[in-house]
């Protein structure tokens, strides 16, 4: 069948889609007691007495907030192919973290429902509002390039029922991902990521490409490296045909006037969704906005904690019913694989709620607050990205953390490792910038440097591109899922990194 045809077959059956979901506080309460009568069978039912809970507020009463950590003892049960543990039957696959909250390995139980009512089902959605919005698209004529992960073993059986979660999405894929997806599962799930990049860029260049999918920080050294390869000035010049580059969840700020100088085309579409290993959660539903409509529908129970009390014993916790926009909310959820008011490392913000859409402000890892100051990462980009333009400077990725020092008294100050393309040319004056912008965005952080005066000025260092790449492939984490953490309390991240440049 020739492409035009494919594509307007496909496109023709994806709009017609696009109208299928409803935001509805109903499909919630659905989908709490299906689950609860779902799992009747299972230890975790005996355990916590599931036949006395008639309604959410029953639930959420009988049933503890839990955290990785607090099921673990359960996971290595699951790893261990024991049945009925959270969820009916033996959990199919396991995929692991990305370490950028644990440096431990974690593993997350993924069963046949959690990929088809969430994941498979949540990608339709994303692909449906795409074509709706661009209806002269022509996506499905060409073929769409995904970086993926790759598989490992089971530490207790030792099947190769573990990996990465984009490398078993890539495995279970339907039909139509696994025909227009670029690379080849062989090539896809290398290990090796230096050498699976360069057969990447070797066939992908030969190849029409309308899509490009992953995380930006990943692309923007992927994409300079297509360029070395092939001599051309732009992504354009390779791949004429792009339309469309899809990230997961984080933010594009930083990386926006970057990746307008390798696509320079004003018919660039840059589309976000927000998903985890854990599930699939939302999607963007407009061209130029950056906020994602929540899927209510996909078998996932949300329930919300106020950012501010995340830390308390006994924090508020409220349903889609009772939340508020413009304010940070910790996510917590219940779903059809194993999770049990399970708490995500996200916050997000609510931009509306009819329809019900929202950004992912930050990782509740991602924070320091030594002196009171509540700095965020979406704080940090702000104040980062409005210093570049201030300083005629691009920066491409940054990590920051706390340093304390004794002068007179104890005083506080926060030390930045930021990689540039266009370094500084007067890095004191960079330094004082970002710390006058950063006042700018936050109140708190204002406080603390001109009233208290606790907090000392900023200490920047400016590295070169890839320095962060080559500190990842010296600790052996140079896949495609790791990343460096923009803001860690703790020097562990910054400390390594600095050891990498002074060697």
């Amino acid at each position: 069948m020739p492409s035009r045809v494919i594509n307007k077959v496909i496109k023709s059956y994806l709009i017609l889609h696009s109208h299928i979901h409803q935001q509805s506080i109903k499909n919630q309460e659905k989908i709490i007691f299906w689950l609860i009568k779902r799992c009747k069978d299972t230890v975790w039912w005996r355990k916590y007495w599931y036949e006395n809970i008639k309604t959410i507020k029953d639930y959420q009463n009988q049933v503890p907030i839990s955290h990785y950590k607090d099921l673990e003892p359960r996971i290595t049960y699951m790893l261990k192919w024991e049945k009925d543990i959270t969820y009916p039957g033996k959990i199919d696959w396991f995929a692991t973290s990305s370490w950028t909250t644990w440096w431990t390995a974690k593993y997350i139980p993924i069963t046949k429902d959690n990929l088809r009512k969430s994941h498979f089902k949540g990608g339709m959605e994303t692909l449906s509002l795409f074509v709706k919005n661009n209806p002269r698209s022509q996506f499905f004529k060409w073929k769409w390039l995904v970086i993926g992960g790759s598989f490992g073993k089971n530490p207790y059986t030792w099947e190769s029922n573990v990996g990465f979660i984009s490398a078993i999405l890539q495995k279970e894929a339907p039909w139509i991902w696994q025909h227009f997806r670029e690379p080849r599962p062989e090539i896809s799930y290398m290990e090796n990521r230096e050498e699976k990049s360069q057969i990447m860029i070797e066939e992908a260049v030969k190849k029409n490409i309308t899509f490009l999918n992953w995380q930006p920080s990943w692309w923007s050294n992927f994409l300079y490296k297509v360029l070395e390869y092939t001599g051309k000035k732009n992504i354009l010049e390779v791949w004429p045909k792009l339309e469309l580059f899809y990230r997961w969840g984080m933010s594009m700020d930083l990386y926006r006037s970057q990746f307008h100088d390798l696509m320079p085309s004003k018919k660039m579409k840059y589309y976000q969704v927000y998903n985890a290993s854990e599930w699939y959660f939302a999607v963007q539903d407009q061209n130029k906005s950056d906020d994602m409509l929540l899927l209510t529908y996909h078998w996932v129970f949300y329930e919300f904690i106020p950012f501010e009390e995340y830390w308390k014993t006994n924090p508020t916790v409220l349903t889609l019913a009772e939340i508020e926009v413009d304010r940070n909310y910790v996510i917590m959820i219940t779903n059809n694989s194993w999770l049990r008011r399970y708490v995500l490392w996200d916050t997000i913000v609510f931009t509306s709620i009819k329809p019900r859409r929202i950004k992912v402000s930050w990782r509740t890892k991602y924070y320091i607050d030594v002196v009171g100051e509540c700095v965020t990462s979406n704080y940090t980009d702000k104040a980062l990205m409005e210093t570049c333009k201030l300083t005629n400077t691009i920066a491409t990725d940054y990590t920051v953390a706390p340093l304390t020092y004794t002068w007179w008294s104890v005083r506080w100050c926060y030390e930045w490792i930021v990689e540039f393309t266009q370094m500084p040319t007067n890095i004191k004056e960079f330094e004082s910038t970002l710390d006058q912008e950063l006042c700018n965005v936050n109140s708190y952080y204002f406080d603390e440097r001109h009233d208290t005066k606790v907090l000392w000025k900023n200490i920047v260092h400016a590295v070169p591109q890839w320095t962060f790449y080559n500190r990842m492939k010296s600790k052996n984490r140079l896949w495609w899922q790791f990343k460096v953490p923009k803001l860690s309390s703790d020097r562990k991240h910054v400390d390594e990194i600095l050891d990498l440049i002074w060697d």
